[in-house]
């Protein structure tokens, strides 16, 4: 069947049309706005979603000026102190914590404020079950700004604010 269209004038023809009306529709609805992409941008659009050809550039975001993280820190009762993080492994290691690191950009967030004591008392139970007495958790925020790459730190210095602490019954 491909070597007839393929060997026939009209097959050619088809084609040739189809590679052409593929490469303008894609052409168009990476065009930037103008009055001409408004025009041809309805039936463009329509025949590169339905083929799949559809590019959602939305995707990339520019990076990041700041890096931040939030550290757990359980103060124990004889006085010491551990640091609970999330894990940051690299490679296709880094996608089986992907979920924490989702939870970490929401946990930050002043307007998350329902997720700090539920993930304060987690830490709790998670120092608890190390066999230490946890009487209180802080929920810290760290941040530094990300420098451009190249020679020198890769960011400025680290800051940090408390922004909850959960004292923690014995």
């Amino acid at each position: 069947m491909q070597s007839k269209l393929e060997s026939s004038v009209v097959g050619r023809l088809l084609i040739s049309l189809g590679v052409t009306v593929t490469v303008l529709a894609v052409l168009v609805v990476n065009m930037p706005s103008s009055h001409l992409r408004a025009q041809l941008i309805g039936p463009a659009g329509w025949f590169v979603r339905a083929t799949g050809l559809d590019q959602d550039w939305g995707v990339f975001a520019p990076p990041r000026t700041i890096s931040l993280y939030v550290e757990g820190r359980v103060d124990d009762a004889d006085g010491t102190t551990s640091v609970w993080t999330n894990p940051l492994r690299p490679g296709v290691g880094a996608y089986t914590d992907y979920r924490w690191h989702k939870y970490e950009e929401h946990l930050r967030l002043d307007d998350e404020q329902r997720l700090w004591e539920p993930y304060a008392r987690y830490l709790a139970d998670r120092s608890r079950a190390a066999g230490r007495t946890p009487v209180r958790v802080s929920l810290v925020r760290r941040w530094a700004q990300t420098l451009p790459p190249g020679p020198g730190p890769e960011h400025g210095p680290w800051q940090e604010y408390t922004f909850f602490v959960l004292p923690v019954a014995a």
